[in-house]
């Protein structure tokens, strides 16, 4: 080989092992530079993750501007508001301080708890309330102060309860989160507590308005009769500022001056003598009264005889049997016992417009055949023209039932005419109407529920105008009446226009990146 041979095979050589270095170096640039560029897009990345968690977390009023960006679209509206409080707080004067603190840290984990209704919802309050109230969470184990500033008096034994507090110019109401739901009363009994309904807000803004205007109107429960609980119809009672007190059965009994309602709610034992002289003195003043009881393996044997002596004065009477539902249409689950009943005509608006109502183990409710004509009495409620009654045989331990049928009433009410302070009484031969078990069941918005708080608000002339009716839960449906302009707006701009563009400016940018490489 001659040596010109020779130095063209280097030559090609040396060019070749050039492209190769030349490619390596190309390769190695284009490594360098989309390491440089995948590196830069996560520090861009995280500082703008960073600056948006930062921008979240300001506060504006007092609340943050994530709270401004959050929407409760549910039917339901959980985490929401309703427009009735907002109306209200806004119409309290501008220097309206509402205080609202929690007796414990602030809750860091919502879910599963009630505070996964609470909290988001008092932050709502915040923000609809135009600086007038302010919601804080103080442990008093850290802070042992805030007990004696909210209560300086030490009447309310504020250090033993993790509850919160609503205060206002001097005055507090407790609320205890358990409080704030409805739940199930047959899981109840054996202390299950599975929530039905949540009334969250109707607790705080009853507390706030009663705190802000005052109790107008006192109710009085009878105690000691045999009777259920009384805590769903307090929290109506209170949010329609009408406080509730106790009054408990006994021989010297006597009814407080302030009393502007007195109910016997689902007593299954009758009363006592000077019972029924101190009830008839009251209602003789213009006193209201609502009595309501059932039929059911308590009472069996019980006549109210007592009970009957007294409310004979007002042309009723409450019989010891129970209906029977004897046709099929009226009957709820072909159950005869739980039925349906036909409201009169004049109560009708009572129950919100419903025609009809839900009865469970009903005695008849007639008249006392009274010979005053100035007794005015009227039926509230009937069964069907097929309906029937049974009666208990202590000897066989049995219902006895009678093969006639007709048509009976489960309710009556009683006034005076010709008098200046006529009296108010509603008699219930049914627990459906005010017990704890069917409130919690069926809801405050319940027709039944509404029957009772429509006839309390024609006894006492009270405003529910600030009525909150409770929340049925597991609703996860949308209200697209609550998706307004100002809503659609913004998510049309997020959804619409803002990540498209995102995406596309993105796609842009790694396009020229890739392109020059």
């Amino acid at each position: 080989m001659s040596s010109k041979d020779k130095k063209n095979i280097n030559d090609n050589s040396n060019k070749e092992a050039s492209k190769e270095n030349a490619g390596k170096n190309a390769v190695d640039v284009r490594a360098g530079k989309l390491k440089l560029f995948s590196i830069s897009s996560f520090i861009i990345l995280l500082v703008i993750v960073l600056a948006l968690n930062i921008i979240f977390s300001l506060k504006i009023n007092n609340t943050s501007i994530d709270d401004y960006l959050t929407y409760d679209m549910s039917a339901t509206g959980q985490n929401s508001v309703s427009d009735i409080s907002v109306t209200y707080i806004n119409s309290l004067p501008a220097d309206t301080n509402i205080r609202i603190v929690g007796l414990f840290d602030r809750p860091a984990n919502l879910k599963d708890t009630p505070y996964e209704y609470i909290v988001p919802l008092l932050d709502d309050y915040v923000s609809n309330s135009q600086g007038k109230l302010t919601v804080e969470y103080i442990n008093p184990t850290t802070y042992p102060s805030i007990i004696t500033e909210l209560d300086p008096d030490g009447v309310y034994d504020l250090a033993s309860s993790n509850n919160y507090v609503v205060y206002v110019n001097g005055k507090i109401i407790q609320i205890n989160p358990v409080e704030c739901f409805t739940y199930d009363p047959e899981y109840l009994q054996y202390g299950y507590y599975i929530p039905t309904s949540n009334i969250v807000e109707q607790k705080f803004t009853s507390a706030i308005v009663n705190l802000t205007q005052g109790y107008t109107y006192t109710a009085y429960f009878v105690t000691g009769l045999g009777e259920g609980t009384h805590e769903q119809l307090s929290n109506m009672l209170s949010s329609m500022s009408i406080g509730s007190e106790e009054i408990m059965a006994s021989d010297n009994f006597t009814i407080p001056s302030d009393c502007s309602l007195l109910i016997l709610n689902g007593i299954n034992t009758d009363i006592t003598d000077s019972m029924s002289s101190a009830i008839k003195d009251y209602l003789s003043h213009g006193g209201k009264i609502i009595v309501s009881v059932n039929f059911f393996s308590t009472n069996v044997s019980e006549s109210f005889p007592k009970l009957n002596l007294l409310l004979s004065n007002y042309n009723i009477c409450i019989q010891n049997a129970l209906i029977i539902e004897n046709n099929p249409g009226y009957q709820i689950n072909n159950d005869s016992y739980n039925t349906l009943i036909d409201v009169s005509a004049d109560y009708i608006d009572f129950a919100g417009g419903a025609s009809s109502l839900r009865n469970s183990y009903a005695r008849p409710v007639t008249e006392a055949d009274s010979p005053y004509n100035y007794v005015q009495v009227a039926p509230l409620f009937v069964t069907s023209n097929n309906a029937s009654l049974c009666t208990y045989d202590p000897a066989t331990d049995n219902l006895v039932q009678n093969v006639v049928q007709g048509q009976y009433s489960v309710g009556m009410y009683s006034t005076f005419t010709g008098t200046p302070t006529p009296p108010d009484v509603y008699v219930f031969g049914t627990n459906t109407f005010t017990s704890d078990d069917y409130i919690s069941n069926f809801g405050f918005n319940d027709s039944n529920v509404v029957f009772t708080r429509n006839i309390i608000r024609k006894m006492l002339k009270a405003d529910d105008s600030v009525f909150v009716e409770g929340k049925a839960l597991s609703d996860y449906s949308i209200d697209t009446q609550k998706i307004n302009t100002n809503t659609t707006t913004i998510l049309t701009f997020i959804l619409v226009a803002f990540l498209p563009l995102g995406l596309i400016i993105a796609g842009v940018v790694v396009y020229n990146k890739r392109k020059n490489l």
